[in-house]
C-alpha cells in the first residue's frame, strides 16, 4: 500500500514538471514566430528588452501617434472627405464600407480595420467621433442609439442601411403640420437641406445661422442683403424665422401671421398712433403693408419699395398727380426733395385729411417761414413774418385753408394757383380771368356797374369795383389795391403796390371815412368816394357769396 502511494506521488510530480517545462518554453516560442510572420520586434523588444543583438529596443506607448495599444500595430490617421475612422463612408442613404474584404479586394491603406462581428457602440475614440463634436445633438445620437436610424446590413462587413428610405426616415419620429403652404425641402423630403441628422453648433440642428448661412444656399444674398437700408431682424439679428415659418404656414411666402398683425407684432409705436388716430392710409387700413414697404432690404429709406413720388404714383396714379408733377411748369419744391411726399403727408395715418403730417396752415409755414426760391427762380416772401406783422389776414388764411387758392403739387398758373387770376397790375376783363376770385366772391361785384346791395365801395350808386376792375385793356387788378394774404389795414387794403418790371412801389394812401372814403394813390390825383345817406340794402361782407358767409 505505502509502495502504491509513492509511486501515484512520483507520477504527479513528474506531469508537473512536464506542465512547467511546456510553460516555460512557450512564450519563447510564441516571440519568435510573431517575429518572422510580422517582421516586428519580440515581445521582450516591445516591453524594452533587449534585442537579438543586446541593444535595447525603444519602447512604443500609446501616446505615440500612429499605435494601436490594443491590436499591438501601427494604424493611419482617419481619411478625410467623407470616410470616417471604421473605413465607412457616410452617403445620403447610409453608410456603405470602403471595400469589401470578403470579395477579394484589398482594404484600402489609410483606414481603421473594420470590425468583422456585432460591437457594442458605434462611437469610440478611433470611429465616428465625428457625429458626437455639435454642441447641439441628435436625441438618438446623444443617447448613442444608433439603432434608431440605422440598421445592418451585413454584420460580418460591418455595413449598414437606414430603418426606412431616406425620403421617410425623418418622418418615422417627428411630424409637420400640413398646412397649404409648404417649405420647399419639406416638400420634397430633403431636411438635410437645413438639418445635420446627427447633430451641430446651432439650435435645432441647422445646418448653419439662420442670419444668411443657413437660408442663403437656396435664397440669393444678393435679394436679401448689402443694400443701404436694411429691416432690424434681418440685420442685427439675422432671425429669418420672426418672420417665417420654418416648415409650412397657412399664409402666403411661410408667414405666421396675416402681415398687417405680423409688422405690428414688432412696430408696437406704430400701432398705438393707429389706434389713437383712427384714419390710416388705405394699404395699412387693408394690411398691404408690402404694397410700400421691402421686408428685407432696399435703397430708400424706410424700406420703402420705391422712392417718393414714384412709390406713391403706383396707387394715385389716377389723380393725374403724376401727369401735373411731370408736366406742369410750375411744381411745389417740396415736391422736388427727397423726403417729396412725405415731407407733407403722414405715410401711415392721420387725424387730419389728406394724410397731413401737420394742420395745413402750420404745415406751410414750416417751409414758408424764411424767403424761399421757387423752382422758377421766384423769391417767395417770409410768409410766417408777413402774417405775424400784419393781423388782417385773408378768409382762406384764417381758416387755414391754403390749398383754397394754391395747388401744394403742381400747376400751370403762377404761384401754384388752382384757378386763373392775373398776375399783373393791369388785365383786361373777362370772368374767366378772375375764376380764382370768384370761387368764394360774387361776380356782381365788377360785372354789374350798379353797386347798391353789392358792395360798399361805391360812389353814391356807381360801384368803384366794377369802375377799376372792368375794362377791355387796362383794368386794375385785385393785387393793384388789396393784399391777397394779409394786412395790417381794413379790407386787405395795400401800403403799396408794385409797378412795372422793375417793381416800382407805388403808394395807395387809402382811407377810410364813416360814409365812404378817399384815396391818394400814386397813380391818379386824390379823390373821394360817399356811398350816400339813406336806408340802402346792405351789401354782403366783402361780396362773398351766401355760402361763403355760413
Amino acid at each position: 500500500m505505502t509502495g502504491l502511494n509513492n509511486k501515484f506521488i512520483f507520477s504527479t510530480i513528474a506531469s508537473i514538471a512536464v506542465i512547467l517545462t511546456i510553460l516555460v518554453q512557450m512564450p519563447k516560442a510564441l516571440s519568435a514566430a510573431g517575429g518572422d510572420q510580422a517582421g516586428g520586434p519580440s515581445v521582450g523588444q516591445a516591453a524594452g528588452g533587449k534585442s537579438d543583438s543586446g541593444d535595447v529596443a525603444t519602447p512604443r506607448v500609446a501616446a505615440e501617434p500612429g499605435f494601436d495599444p490594443v491590436r499591438g500595430g501601427d494604424i493611419e490617421p482617419p481619411a478625410e472627405h467623407g470616410e470616417d475612422s471604421e473605413g465607412m463612408r457616410s452617403t445620403t442613404s447610409g453608410i456603405e464600407p470602403v471595400g469589401d474584404p470578403t470579395d477579394g479586394t484589398e482594404q484600402p491603406a489609410g483606414t481603421v480595420e473594420r470590425p468583422t462581428g456585432p460591437v457594442d457602440t458605434c462611437v469610440t475614440t478611433e470611429c465616428h467621433q465625428e457625429v458626437m463634436s455639435g454642441r447641439v445633438l441628435h436625441g438618438p445620437n446623444a443617447k448613442k442609439q444608433c439603432d434608431a436610424c440605422h440598421i445592418d446590413k451585413d454584420v460580418q462587413k460591418h455595413t449598414y442601411d437606414l430603418v426606412v428610405p431616406k425620403p421617410d426616415l425623418c418622418g418615422h419620429c417627428h411630424t409637420c403640420s400640413e398646412r397649404s403652404v409648404v417649405h420647399k425641402p419639406v416638400t420634397d423630403k430633403e431636411c438635410d437641406k437645413c438639418h445635420d441628422p446627427h447633430g451641430s453648433n446651432h439650435p435645432l440642428q441647422l445646418l448653419g445661422d439662420p442670419s444668411g448661412t443657413l437660408c442663403f444656399p437656396c435664397h440669393k444674398p444678393e435679394e436679401y442683403g448689402g443694400l443701404r437700408h436694411v429691416d432690424g431682424k434681418v440685420e442685427l439679428v439675422g432671425a429669418c424665422d420672426v418672420c417665417h415659418e420654418s416648415h409650412s404656414s397657412w399664409m402666403p411666402r411661410l408667414l405666421p401671421k396675416e402681415v398687417q398683425q405680423l409688422c405690428m407684432h414688432c412696430h408696437e409705436d406704430l400701432r398705438s398712433r393707429l389706434e389713437l388716430i383712427g384714419r390710416s392710409h388705405a394699404p395699412v387700413t387693408d394690411g398691404r403693408c408690402l404694397d410700400c414697404h421691402d421686408a428685407h432690404t432696399t435703397e430708400h429709406p424706410g424700406q420703402l419699395r420705391e422712392e417718393a413720388p414714384r412709390l406713391c404714383y403706383t396707387c394715385h396714379e389716377h389723380d393725374d398727380i403724376r401727369k401735373l408733377a411731370e408736366t406742369a411748369p410750375v411744381v411745389h419744391g417740396a415736391m422736388t426733395t427727397e423726403e417729396s411726399c412725405n415731407a407733407c403727408h403722414a405715410g401711415h395715418g392721420s387725424v387730419l385729411p389728406a394724410l397731413l403730417a401737420k394742420p395745413e396752415k402750420s404745415l406751410c409755414l414750416s417751409c414758408h417761414n424764411e424767403p424761399v426760391r421757387a423752382t422758377n427762380g421766384r423769391v417767395l416772401i417770409d410768409m410766417a413774418c408777413l402774417l405775424k406783422e400784419n393781423p388782417r389776414h385773408h378768409g382762406p388764411i384764417s381758416d387755414g385753408e391754403c390749398s383754397s387758392c394754391h395747388d401744394p403739387h403742381a400747376s400751370t398758373r403762377v404761384g401754384l394757383l388752382t384757378k386763373d387770376y392775373p398776375d399783373f397790375f393791369y388785365a383786361p376783363f373777362s370772368v374767366s380771368n378772375y375764376a380764382l376770385c370768384f370761387e368764394c366772391h360774387i361776380e356782381n361785384l365788377v360785372t354789374v356797374e350798379q353797386g347798391i346791395g353789392v358792395t360798399e365801395f361805391r360812389d353814391k350808386e356807381r360801384s368803384l369795383h366794377y369802375v377799376h376792375v372792368n375794362k377791355e385793356v387796362r383794368g386794375r387788378t385785385c393785387r393793384a389795391c388789396h393784399e391777397v394774404h394779409a394786412s395790417a389795414r381794413p379790407f386787405h387794403m395795400r401800403e403799396t403796390v408794385p409797378f412795372g418790371p422793375g417793381g416800382w412801389e407805388i403808394e395807395v394812401n387809402h382811407q377810410g371815412l364813416p360814409r365812404g372814403g378817399r384815396c391818394s394813390p400814386g397813380c391818379h390825383e386824390a379823390r373821394s368816394y360817399d356811398r350816400g345817406e339813406g336806408d340802402f340794402p346792405k351789401a354782403p361782407r366783402a361780396g362773398l357769396k351766401p355760402e361763403m358767409l355760413d
